[in-house]
Formats: structure tokens, C-alpha cells, sequence
């Protein structure tokens, strides 16, 4: 893939993340309103705000990747650069499903709670993976 064309993307994907994470965040506001306080019953707000915090974070780690690439003119596979906006996108949703009480961190349970954890792993190993391809390529890109 083109150098500026996985950085493109990458910062786009990241850029779009923040965006989502901040309408998340103005959405956790309204079940705190007098108004709004039914929506909030059976729902764990500490998980929804650790999503809303992880696409944060996963947005700023894609801009991050995007700066490597650009900066050790790397050219990375394209599945490396769709394997980190795939991570970066799923790893959050097992705070989700945990918000309305599916353990998505344990691999136990029934077939929702065995997939949700199943997304988890496969979403912190697509970042892993990544990670794993762009940093050695840039190692070499700088030696």
C-alpha cells in the first residue's frame, strides 16, 4: 500500500473514531439529566465510559501508526493498515456488551458471552499483529 495512502487512512479511521467516542460522550450525558435518568436503569455506565475512553485511545494509536509511516516512509501491506482500523474499531465492544452484562472478558458462558470475548481477542490481536509489522519495518527504515 502507498505510504500516504495507509497514513490517510489511518488518521481518517482515527479522526473518525474521536468523532464517535465524542458523540458517545454527550450521549452518557442525557440518562444523567432529571429528564433522561429511566434511560440509565440496567445500564453499567463505568463500561460504556471505558468505551467511550478506548476509542479514544485507539483512535490517537491509528494517528500514531499513520505518523510511522509516514515519518520511516513506510509502505505496509494493506491488511496491516485494515487489521489496525479493524482492531481499533472492534476492541471496544466488549465494554459494551459488558455494559449490559455480557462478560465479554471471559471466554465462558453461552454462545453471546463466548463470542463477545472471542471479538476481544480477535480485535487485541489484529493491534498486536500491526503493531508487530510496523515497528520492525520502521527499525529497519531507521537503521
Amino acid at each position: 500500500m502507498d505510504m500516504m495512502e495507509a497514513a490517510r487512512l489511518l488518521v481518517f479511521s482515527g479522526s473518525a473514531a474521536m468523532f464517535f467516542s465524542t458523540l458517545l460522550g454527550v450521549a452518557m450525558l442525557i440518562p444523567m439529566q432529571p429528564w433522561g435518568r429511566h434511560l440509565a436503569k440496567g445500564l453499567n455506565y463505568l463500561q460504556i465510559g471505558a468505551a467511550h475512553l478506548d476509542w479514544i485511545m485507539l483512535g490517537l494509536m491509528q494517528a500514531l501508526a499513520a505518523g510511522l509511516i509516514v515519518l520511516f516512509a513506510l509502505k505496509p501491506a494493506a491488511w496491516v493498515v485494515w487489521a489496525m482500523i479493524a482492531g481499533g474499531w472492534l476492541n471496544p465492544l466488549p465494554y459494551i456488551f459488558r455494559a449490559f452484562g455480557v462478560d465479554a472478558f471471559a471466554l465462558a458462558g453461552g454462545p453471546l458471552q463466548r463470542a463477545a470475548a472471542l471479538l476481544g481477542a480477535v480485535s487485541a490481536t489484529l493491534i498486536v499483529v500491526s503493531w508487530a509489522m510496523l515497528l520492525p519495518a520502521a527499525w529497519r527504515a531507521w537503521g
